[in-house]
């Protein structure tokens, strides 16, 4: 646990010093952001789908991702005039930040079943977040090149490539240490990145009216209720952490990055960036509790 919060310090800190690193690191940032996509999701996603021993432990981490699907369906429904690039990006907004958040603090809480679980939660969403990548690809007011999609979509790549490895025979000793390995650098990554991006000029352009902070609570309470009866019917203690995490933590680190990478200026992120947190400490309290 030490470790790990020392992991967001120094991220949080490496990304206020890039912030103040001049115009070149800021023009070079979504450089910057493609390769975490890559060296991150990519590799945790890979592993965790190879590490797979029985298909009962993929139950839990469908209904924990079914989550992704709610809130990009209920994102489109209600994005009114919005293109469907800016409501993906919106709905990232009230994702759970299992990434950054949940998997560091989970293995720390409950050790490797629940990085088991929420990396294996991880590879699940990476289905939904390609549709999301894709409408953001799409409609994105920065031209997108098409020799960076399979970058921005390495997750679902990985996802597949896990899955045939474990079809061809288990996954090596050392994969266990790359999952448990993951979270305090995970922590760390996340937190530079997160820092860099939300102090970007970009970001700090785009304002937050009284709507957009009414549409991200919309959506964050719709995936606080999907997790509810997780939480409350699955008799897992790991299963019930992970759960609790995802419901109750960290805004999601993503969409400030997207929204420099991608161009889009969405007052919802900025909501989420500045109200998401004040669900951490009930949601870190209760996991306590639970473990």
């Amino acid at each position: 646990m030490v470790v790990t919060f020392a992991a967001y310090t120094l991220g949080a800190l490496m990304g206020v010093a890039v912030d103040r690193g001049g115009a070149r690191l800021r023009r070079d940032w979504p450089i910057y952001l493609r390769a975490q996509l890559l060296a991150t999701a990519g590799l945790l996603t890979l592993f965790s789908a190879w590490r797979l021993s029985s298909p009962a432990e993929v139950i839990a981490p469908v209904l924990i991702a079914s989550v992704g699907w709610v809130l990009l369906g209920g994102s489109l429904l209600t994005r009114q005039g919005r293109t469907k690039g800016l409501a993906a990006l919106e709905c990232w907004a009230a994702f759970p930040n299992s990434g950054f958040w949940v998997l560091p603090i989970a293995g720390a809480l409950v050790g490797p079943t629940g990085s088991m679980v929420t990396a294996l939660s991880i590879a699940v969403y990476a289905v939904p977040n390609f549709v999301c990548i894709h409408l953001m690809r799409r409609d994105a007011p920065i031209p997108q090149r098409r020799s960076t999609s399979w970058i921005d979509q390495s997750a679902l790549g990985a996802l597949g490539l896990g899955l045939a490895l474990h079809l061809a025979g288990p996954a090596p000793a050392f994969s266990r240490w790359v999952l448990d390995a993951s979270g305090p650098l995970m922590a760390f990554v996340g937190a530079a990145l997160f820092t860099g991006s939300v102090l970007h000029p970009h970001n700090l352009s785009v304002g937050r009216g009284t709507e957009d902070v009414r549409r991200w609570l919309a959506l964050s309470t719709a995936r606080i209720g999907c997790l509810v009866p997780i939480i409350v019917l699955s008799h897992s203690h790991a299963v019930q952490v992970v759960a609790v995490l995802t419901a109750l933590g960290a805004p999601a680190f993503s969409p400030p990055q997207q929204a420099v990478l991608y161009g889009y200026r969405s007052g919802v992120v900025n909501a989420s960036v500045r109200w998401g947190w004040l669900a951490l400490a009930p949601g870190f309290v209760v996991a306590l509790l639970l473990r």
